[in-house]
C-alpha cells in the first residue's frame, strides 16, 4: 500500500519467508514541487481503494455475521451491543496514530496501519470468548481508523480541486465494495465451514499480501513535503492542540458535530440490519447475503454520485438531499414488514445513508491548512465520530433487547434514533461554508 526505501522490508517485497519486520518511517527524498502526472494519481487510487476495501470488508463482518457470533458465544442482544463499548474506541485511539502523519508523514503512517490491521483482523479469527474477541477488535479498529484517516487525507492533498470529490467518492464506493464480499462470502457458505465466521476474518490477510506487492509505487503527498520543508524549528512538532486553536476551532466543532449526530443513527442500523432481518423479519442467511450483494452493489453507486453532485452543485446541497434520503429510507427500512419494499429500500439506505460519505470527507479535511489536516481528520472522525460507532449499535443493542430492553426491539429503536439526523441537517444548511471549486489553499 505504501512505499519505504528501509531495507529492513526488502525481504517482505522479494516474498523471501522472514519474521515480521517493523516499516520505517524515513522521510523520501524528492522535490515537493513536481506535479503528479495522472498516471501517478490514477495509481494512487487504485492503491487506496484497496485500503477501502478492506475498511469496509473488516467492520461489516461483525454486522452480518452478528447472529453467528451470537450462537458461537451464547451471549444476549444486550451483552452484544455492550461489547460494541470497548471494540469501538480504538477508533479513538486511532486518532494518536492516524495524527502522526502530520509529523511523520501520510505515507509511512498509512504502512504502519494496514499492517497493524491485517495482525489484529487475523487474531481475532482465534478469540476464545466475547471479550478476546472485543480485545482483537479493539485493535484492529486503532489501525483501521487511522488507515481510513490517511486515505482521505492524502486523496485531498495530491487530487487537483476538479478531481477531489470524484476520487473521495470512487475511494469511499470501495468501502462499500468491501461490505459486498462479506454478502458473497456469505452466500456462498464460508459460514458453513468448520470456522464458521472465523474463516471471515482469516480472508483479512489479503492486504499484507497487497502491501508487499505494492508498498514502493507511492509518495509522500506533494503538500506535506511542502509543509515540512517550511516549517519553522521552534515547532518540529504540531502540538496535537493546534486545530482547537480560535482561527480553527469553529469549523472543528461543527463538522465534529455533525459527524456526531450522523454517526449514532447510522451506525446503530448498519450494525444490526442483519440480525434484525434474521431475528425480527424472518430473513434466511441466503435472503440476507443476496440482499446485501445486490442492494449494495446498486447502492454503493451512491458514493459516486455524491462526489459527482458535489462538482456540480457544492457540497451543502449534496449533503442535505443525501441526509434527508438516508433518513426517510432507513426508517421504512426498519418499519416495513413487506420483503421487496425491504429490498428498495436497503438499497435507497444505502445509496444516500452511506453515499454521503464522501461529502462527510470533504467537510473534514478541505476546510483546514495542510499543516493540521491530518490532525484535524483525527479529531473529527477518531473523536467525534467515535460516539456513532460506540453509542450507536450499544443503544440498540440496550433498548432493543428482546428480553430486557425499554422499547424491546430493533425495529422500533433505530426508528428513533434516526431522529438525531435532524440537528445534522440544520447545522449543514444553517452553518456549514460551501468549497466546491476553490483550491485548498483559497477555502482556509
Amino acid at each position: 500500500m505504501t512505499t519505504t526505501e528501509d531495507p529492513a522490508l526488502a525481504p517482505i517485497a522479494a516474498g523471501v519467508p522472514t519474521g515480521f519486520e517493523a516499516p520505517s518511517i524515513v522521510e523520501p527524498r524528492e522535490d515537493p514541487s513536481l506535479q503528479r502526472d495522472d498516471g501517478y494519481l490514477r495509481m494512487l487510487l487504485v492503491l487506496l481503494v484497496s485500503a477501502a476495501f478492506f475498511e469496509g470488508y473488516d467492520s461489516s463482518i461483525l454486522a452480518l455475521l452478528l447472529p453467528n457470533i451470537q450462537s458461537t458465544f451464547s451471549v444476549s442482544e444486550a451483552t452484544l451491543g455492550l461489547t460494541r463499548i470497548p471494540i469501538e474506541p480504538g477508533l479513538f485511539v486511532a486518532f494518536f496514530v492516524a495524527r502522526l502523519s502530520d509529523r511523520l508523514g501520510r505515507r509511512p503512517m498509512l504502512l504502519w496501519s494496514v499492517v497493524g490491521y491485517t495482525v489484529f483482523t487475523a487474531l481475532t479469527a482465534v478469540s476464545w470468548d466475547i471479550w478476546s474477541f472485543a480485545f482483537f477488535q479493539f485493535a484492529s479498529r486503532v489501525f483501521l481508523g487511522a488507515e481510513y484517516a490517511i486515505g482521505v487525507t492524502m486523496i485531498v492533498e495530491e487530487f487537483p480541486a476538479e478531481r477531489r470529490a470524484r476520487a473521495l467518492g470512487v475511494l469511499l464506493t470501495f468501502a462499500a465494495l468491501g461490505t459486498i464480499a462479506v454478502g458473497v462470502l456469505l452466500g456462498v457458505g464460508l459460514q458453513n465451514t468448520s470456522l464458521d465466521w472465523r474463516a471471515f476474518y482469516i480472508v483479512g490477510l489479503a492486504p499484507l499480501l497487497v502491501l508487499s506487492f505494492y508498498r514502493r509505487r507511492i509518495k509522500e503527498t506533494r503538500r506535506f513535503l511542502e509543509v515540512k520543508a517550511g516549517r519553522v524549528a521552534a515547532e518540529p512538532r504540531p502540538s496535537m492542540l493546534l486545530p482547537w486553536r480560535t482561527r480553527h476551532r469553529r469549523n472543528l466543532v461543527l463538522v465534529g458535530l455533525v459527524h456526531m449526530f450522523r454517526s449514532i443513527p447510522l451506525f446503530g442500523s448498519t450494525a444490526w440490519w442483519a440480525f434484525y432481518a434474521e431475528r425480527e423479519r424472518g430473513f434466511t442467511s441466503s435472503e440476507v447475503a443476496f440482499f446485501i450483494i445486490c442492494a449494495y452493489g446498486l447502492g454503493c453507486l451512491g458514493y459516486y454520485a455524491c462526489g459527482r453532485a458535489m462538482e456540480r452543485f457544492g457540497r451543502r446541497p449534496t449533503a442535505l438531499l443525501y441526509g434527508v434520503g438516508g433518513i426517510t429510507f432507513t426508517i421504512l427500512l426498519f418499519q416495513t414488514t413487506s420483503r421487496p419494499l425491504s429490498f428498495v429500500a436497503l438499497l435507497a439506505a444505502v445509496f444516500f445513508g452511506l453515499g454521503m460519505g464522501p461529502v462527510m470527507g470533504s467537510f473534514a479535511t478541505e476546510l483546514f491548512p495542510t499543516e493540521i489536516r491530518g490532525q484535524t481528520m483525527a479529531w473529527i472522525r477518531n473523536v467525534f465520530e467515535i460516539a456513532g460507532y460506540v453509542f450507536g449499535p450499544a443503544v440498540v443493542g440496550i433498548l432493543g433487547d428482546h428480553r430486557s430492553g425499554a422499547i424491546g426491539n430493533v425495529g422500533d429503536t433505530v426508528t428513533a434514533l434516526m431522529l438525531l439526523q435532524i440537528p445534522t441537517l440544520w447545522l449543514v444548511w444553517r452553518y456549514m461554508p460551501e468549497s466546491k471549486g476553490r483550491e485548498l489553499e483559497e477555502v482556509v
